[in-house]
């Protein structure tokens, strides 16, 4: 496409071309990282709180970029537009939607939201429509390197999805992506409101600041249909703002059964069951449901399929087999997160409840101490370490979470996180139940600026195979 063409009808005050800029650009793709440039790119030069795109215009000429978008000018030989209103990431949603030709408007897009649960409700959907018969696929902590992803990727990934077949897209939508601009252009047939606790403060400063970015995905021109969570108080201050809203909650239930093996309740006259545990589970699932048949699927087909869905991969996440104690993994990162997933889990152990976690560095530093105190009243044993310490001093983020326990409860220190697993299912017991909290899914640790390989799933299996290896109980 013609930038020319891309640039069609905005106000030419808004976007300032530098003298010299050709009339016949040709566009082919976007990009915002200049390692991404490739030949016939775009490149917008965004000023990050890491990184000044403005610094790297010459490489991502020398890669194939044929122009920049730039919020100033600055001395390259590579053509320069300005964007003058102080939004270019909104102008960047707004170009990926024109040169991907607006791919949402061909789909069933449903994006979820929340502190809490966005994966499972994202990953419920998904296989529900698939069963249904709806190709389906599905956006999210668990398919990418971001929660949502920056614009031009999520349109080129919609317009690839459109390609072949897809019909339907579920998605998380991170407030970061909110505010950000990033899923702006995005026509979402139904938004979903799973909960707010804390978390993300680094960024929004406050509840309040976060609870606002949150209710933009709930904007009418943004959402035909929301479907919010009643029973949360932020959810129930949504409704007010969103009358047409339609509910979920656990009014929505009967002869509720919470056990080791899964959830099994009535909703609209249907049983429900699902080997996923714990009562947020039942609200993850409300969700689903609840979205689902508003969107036109029936009841009774939902309310059955639920049962053929698994475990989300790190999502209270059993691992090994025929053990005498039980051993999960979950990506619970926040104070509510976790509080849920150990209520889960003292449903499974009849002995004690072992918890291995640690907090990320760079990130809400204030949950930290209150993550804390949720292990040490919830928790028989707790093995504070590292999470993601990123650029952080890992014992200083570990004296942090500690400071939580106040004396309650039992704790241990052990930095190494693989020590820390080891420890764990070497001191548990039958009837006990390991969980590995923070990480869930995730296949590396970050220590500064580096990635090294770690799966929590890997070490637990390893810890298992040399601990039963001489045929110990």
């Amino acid at each position: 496409m013609k930038f020319d063409e891309l640039v069609g009808g905005l106000d030419p005050s808004v976007i300032i071309r530098s003298p010299g800029f050709p009339s016949d650009v040709r566009v082919d793709s976007l990009a915002i990282d200049h390692r991404a440039v490739k030949q016939g790119s775009l490149f917008f030069a965004i000023e990050g709180s890491n990184f000044d795109g403005h610094l790297f215009l010459d490489e991502a000429q020398s890669l194939g970029a044929v122009a920049a978008i730039v919020a100033r000018f600055s001395q390259s030989s590579l053509p320069q537009a300005k964007v003058t209103d102080g939004t270019p990431r909104a102008t960047l949603a707004l170009l990926a939607d024109r040169l991907y030709q607006h791919p949402s408007s061909e789909l069933t897009m449903i994006g979820v939201t929340g502190t809490n649960g966005k994966t499972t409700v994202t990953h419920l959907i998904s296989k529900l429509l698939n069963i249904l018969g709806t190709k389906s696929e599905a956006l999210g902590t668990l398919w990418g390197r971001l929660t949502t992803p920056e614009s031009p990727d999520l349109q080129r990934r919609l317009r690839d999805f459109v390609s072949i077949g897809v019909q339907a897209v579920a998605m998380e939508v991170s407030s970061h992506s909110l505010v950000m601009h990033r899923v702006d252009m995005i026509d979402y047939d139904a938004a979903i409101f799973t909960n707010l606790t804390q978390d993300h403060l680094d960024f929004h400063g406050d509840m309040e600041n976060y609870f606002r970015a949150k209710t933009l995905l709930f904007r009418p021109e943004m959402s035909k249909l929301a479907v919010v969570n009643s029973d949360d108080p932020f959810g129930a201050r949504l409704i007010e703002s969103r009358p047409d809203s339609i509910h979920f909650g656990l009014d929505d239930v009967t002869s509720l059964e919470l056990g080791q093996h899964g959830v099994s309740f009535e909703w609209r006259r249907r049983r429900i069951i699902s080997e996923l545990f714990g009562l947020h589970n039942v609200y993850n699932i409300l969700a689903a449901v609840t979205t689902l048949s508003a969107l036109g699927y029936d009841e009774g087909e939902l309310a059955e399929s639920v049962s053929m869905i698994g475990t989300p991969n790190g999502r209270l996440e059993p691992v090994g087999v025929g053990l005498p104690f039980s051993v999960i993994i979950d990506y619970a990162h926040t104070p509510a997160a976790l509080e849920a997933a150990l209520v889960a889990c003292r449903t499974v152990a009849s002995g004690q409840l072992i918890l291995v976690f640690g907090c990320g560095g760079d990130r809400d530093r204030a949950k930290r101490p209150e993550m804390g105190a949720v292990a040490a009243r919830l928790s028989d044993l707790a093995i504070v370490t590292t999470d993601n310490p990123r650029s952080e001093d890992p014992t200083q983020i570990i004296d942090e979470i500690v400071r939580g326990f106040q004396g309650r409860g039992r704790f241990q220190v052990i930095e190494d996180r693989r020590g820390a697993i080891a420890e764990a299912i070497e001191l548990a017991q039958p009837g006990d139940l390991v969980l590995i909290a923070g990480k869930g899914h995730e296949t590396t640790q970050r220590r500064g600026d580096s990635d090294s390989h770690f799966d929590d799933h890997e070490v637990a299996r390893l810890v298992l195979a040399s601990r039963f290896a001489s045929g110990e109980q």
